[in-house]
């Protein structure tokens, strides 16, 4: 099962960046819970926990898609480099502001700077989209960053509440600043890997037109090899005129689904904490969401081991589907032992289906977009993330963790009933051509 993962690992450069990812990324298991945690036994309310979860995930949402752009036009290192640096820096106030009991608004206006440094799964999936040779090897790869990512997901919330709950409420925040740090500027280092940046590819591409006028053909379709000589700034009718959005309505599609899964992932946090404090086992809710974790670990790691013949549309709207209804059991769950169950099995579809909407959103967009067009579907998670964290908090503290379970199955539920509203539009969706082809062998004009 493991020998396909072997296969893209010995690609040159792809353990580094894979390990130094990683560690980025330690903070995305972290951030949500020990920020809720924070903020609740700090201030005593798991509503102020919320709304400023929810502060932190439509930061993401407005922030992370022209972070997206600028990594794309500029690359990684020159953006990057400084939106880590702002990002530290806002979660280090964070910490200090809760500490000394600021105003619950003051929390909410640092919660933009979080956003600075972008989504690091975003980056890390754009190297191996630029270094890996063929689509079944990048849904290899697809896979394994969603299944590492459960791995940070397994040890961070139970690290994150026993840390919190039995040490002090600030020490899993300050972990992820840690690890940010450090795996952000390693990452980084790593220049043999980087993607292109887009500006930069272009010029280059513009010095090599002056000494060529070859043409491509395709067998249907004369197209020019490379791109003409710019004419100055082109001035849009419309503002949105060329948004991805606009362009690849099938991205909204994908977007609105995962930002049902993210609504479903914040309100089962904050549910599963207020459930085992209600059994008497609060330090026990990081346990429960590991295991949550581990069966997300196992199904992603079975699911890119195998080439799939199913369309991605099919696949996506049967992974929701799992998803959905496993959401749906979580109410019925009488105790703690039974809720880890339920959320073993449901978990076992949870990577596979975002491995299938980044590979959606790989076969909607161009390459020279494909950062900001996944950073759009982590935008859609996020804002779900936000609706679901203050709503579940709100009504936690007045109806119980049942309510908080309510509204985690009102958000699977939505995914599946989207999912299968546009099952036939994405199955019709050619996947993206790219409009320019270059082939070295092509006679060069003298």
């Amino acid at each position: 099962m493991l020998t396909p993962y072997r296969g893209i690992l010995a690609l040159p450069g792809a353990r580094a960046f894979t390990l130094w990812g990683l560690v980025a990324r330690i903070q995305m298991g972290l951030t949500g819970l020990a920020t809720f945690l924070l903020v609740q036994i700090e201030y005593g309310r798991y509503e102020y926990g919320g709304m400023v979860v929810a502060a932190i995930a439509v930061s993401y949402a407005l922030v992370s898609p022209q972070v997206g752009k600028l990594v794309d036009a500029y690359g990684q290192s020159r953006v990057l480099r400084i939106g880590y640096a702002i990002a530290i820096v806002g979660r280090v106030a964070m910490i200090a502001a809760a500490l000394t009991h600021q105003p619950i608004w003051v929390l909410m206006l640092l919660t933009p700077l979080f956003a600075a440094g972008g989504t690091q799964s975003t980056h890390t999936r754009a190297r191996w989209t630029h270094i890996v040779p063929d689509k079944d090897a990048l849904n290899t790869a697809f896979s394994l960053e969603s299944s590492l990512e459960e791995v940070l997901f397994i040890a961070g919330p139970a690290l994150a509440t026993v840390l919190a709950t039995q040490v002090e409420s600030w020490v899993p925040s300050a972990i992820a600043v840690v690890t940010l740090a450090i795996g952000g500027y390693g990452f980084l280092s790593l220049t043999a890997t980087e993607p292109p940046a887009r500006r930069a590819d272009a010029r280059a591409l513009q010095a090599e037109r002056e000494h060529s006028t070859a043409l491509v053909i395709d067998g249907t379709l004369e197209r020019i090899g490379l791109p003409p000589k710019p004419r100055g700034m082109r001035r849009y009718r419309g503002a949105l005129r060329g948004h991805l959005l606009v362009t690849t309505p099938a991205l909204v599609v994908t977007t609105v689904i995962f930002g049902t899964q993210g609504a479903m992932f914040a309100s089962v946090d904050a549910a599963t904490v207020a459930f085992a404090e209600e059994l008497g086992h609060k330090d026990m809710a990081g346990l429960v969401l590991a295991v949550w974790a581990v069966g997300s670990l196992v199904g992603g790691l079975a699911y890119g081991s195998r080439v799939w013949a199913r369309t991605l549309a099919s696949r996506l709207l049967w992974g929701v589907s799992v998803t959905g209804v496993g959401a749906v059991s979580f109410m019925f769950a009488p105790g703690l032992l039974a809720l880890g169950t339920l959320m073993f099995l449901t978990g076992l579809a949870i990577a596979p289906t975002m491995a299938v909407g980044d590979g959606v959103t790989h076969a909607l967009v161009p390459r020279s977009r494909l950062t900001e067009g996944m950073t759009w579907t982590r935008t859609g998670m996020d804002l779900g993330i936000a609706s679901g964290a203050w709503l579940a908090g709100a009504i936690i503290d007045r109806h119980g963790a049942q309510g908080g379970f309510l509204v985690t199955a009102c958000a699977g539920l939505a995914g599946v009933a989207i999912a299968a509203a546009s099952w036939r539009y994405l199955r019709s969706r050619r996947a993206y051509e790219e409009m320019i082809t270059r082939d070295d062998s092509l006679p060069v004009a003298a």
